[in-house]
């Protein structure tokens, strides 16, 4: 047997684990809809703009419609209906300028792609906020096939200048049941926690000012996002925003394969 057969069997067989494993997390994961590309929750306030972008990704062709809802689940913008060959992209965009006249005011939104349903199709999606003057991007957001049932997140600082906002968003066909919180870094919990029952397509998010938690300009303090769900119906997101301004300085996406999640296998 040659070292190329040695080889060739060896990626075979490591082929043949991850398609079982792969297989595995996707019943494991929180998959609420397999024709969507699943978002977060992203804030977006005046001055900024929020654009979704979809690549066809080679070789196949992407079929899709894409579009923005708010945190009551009612599209906001316009949507796009895209026909794409494989390597071709396209975007649509939502002026925040459009969803509030009052400076400094977050609003939720969640970037929505949808394949057409019954066209085989491969849609590579991703979201991104960036300011109107400069159009610098400060937030970008891969979008994903589904999220683990147990929305974990890391650590997370914040000083007084800054508020964190844990987001959550029950995505069709399942609602959002649990409780949002954070703690600090002894695992106690700091601020208060927020009991939520969504349904689908709905939104909502539990804010922490650093202020509660620093006196002076130049501390951190970090705190981890904490959502307990009792039906693993909620996507979470995590962000830092500066106070007064309410732009993102940190964008923080839930985990979609945690350490603790058992159906999760790392290659």
């Amino acid at each position: 047997m040659t070292n190329t057969t040695i080889r060739y069997g060896k990626l075979l067989a490591r082929i043949a684990i991850s398609l079982v494993a792969i297989s595995s997390l996707a019943q494991a994961q929180s998959l609420p809809n397999n024709n969507y590309t699943n978002f977060p929750m992203i804030g977006l306030v005046r001055g900024q703009t929020l654009q979704i972008n979809v690549v066809a990704y080679p070789p196949d062709p992407c079929f899709a419609t894409l579009g923005f809802q708010n945190s009551s689940g009612t599209p906001v913008g316009s949507a796009l209906t895209v026909t794409l060959q494989a390597g071709q992209s396209a975007s649509l965009a939502l002026n925040g300028d459009t969803l509030t006249n009052v400076p400094g005011q977050r609003v939720e939104i969640l970037a929505t792609a949808v394949p057409t349903v019954g066209v085989a199709s491969q849609c590579d999606a991703s979201a991104e906020v960036y300011d109107n003057i400069l159009e610098i991007s400060s937030v970008v957001v891969p979008g994903t096939l589904g999220y683990t049932s147990d929305p974990q997140f890391g650590m997370i600082g914040v000083t007084e200048l800054q508020t964190a906002q844990l987001n959550v968003v029950a995505f069709p066909t399942d609602p959002c049941i649990g409780t949002l919180s954070f703690v600090n870094s002894s695992g106690v919990q700091v601020g208060n926690a927020m009991n939520v029952q969504l349904a689908p397509g709905q939104a909502t998010f539990l804010a922490l000012p650093g202020s509660t938690l620093v006196t002076k300009l130049g501390q951190r303090a970090e705190v981890q996002p904490v959502v307990s769900s009792s039906n693993g119906g909620c996507i979470a997101s995590a962000e830092v925003y500066i106070n007064g301004l309410g732009t993102t300085s940190t964008f923080f996406p839930t985990d979609p394969c945690g350490p603790s999640s058992s159906s999760c296998t790392a290659f």
